[in-house]
């Protein structure tokens, strides 16, 4: 009787522990909903497509991430845009997964990361449909800026003139 009360004590705590893990884990990944793939099939497809692609950076127990997941990326119309217009690519900043680059090298997502000077999570990274880098974005970004950057991109407004007198005209 005494084995079994003990394993009804811990069963609740192992159980607590395995659904807490399992949703951090969920948390650590690109934004439901969306089309994500790693960076090696993004680049792949975009250069294929001619479509500008966006790349993702993010990690396990980001809590801006999180709350950009919950309030921005649920966004219908953003969705669409996003899914449609651009390839989408996500790379987890601290993930051993192995990569391949454009070049043909082959790395890590985390020092793809480091070298790409991340520096916190999450970052943006806009390419044209030529696979030219055209801006970074750090941090916590509004519906409104997220669609706002789709245009500046969409809308090739990178030809004529710089993000930031592009967001000033809006």
């Amino acid at each position: 009787m005494i084995m079994q009360h003990s394993f009804f004590m811990r069963f609740p705590l192992a159980l607590v522990i395995l659904l807490s893990l399992s949703i951090d884990r969920l948390m650590a990944a690109p934004p439901e909903g969306y089309q994500f793939l790693s960076l090696t099939e993004a680049t792949q497809l975009a250069s294929r497509e001619n479509k500008p692609m966006l790349l993702y950076f993010g990690r396990y127990g980001c809590t801006t991430c999180r709350k950009m997941h919950a309030e921005v990326f649920t966004d219908a119309t953003l969705s669409a845009k996003y899914n449609t217009a651009f390839v989408l690519a996500y790379v987890d900043t601290e993930s051993g997964n192995r990569i391949k680059l454009a070049n043909g090298e082959r790395t890590t997502e985390m020092q793809f990361a480091t070298r790409s000077r991340i520096l916190g999570t999450p970052t943006f990274i806009y390419f044209s449909p030529e696979q030219k880098p055209l801006f970074k974005k750090a941090g916590f970004q509004t519906v409104a800026q997220m669609n706002l950057y789709g245009d500046y991109i969409l809308q090739r407004h990178y030809e004529s003139m710089p993000l930031k007198e592009f967001m000033a005209q809006q």
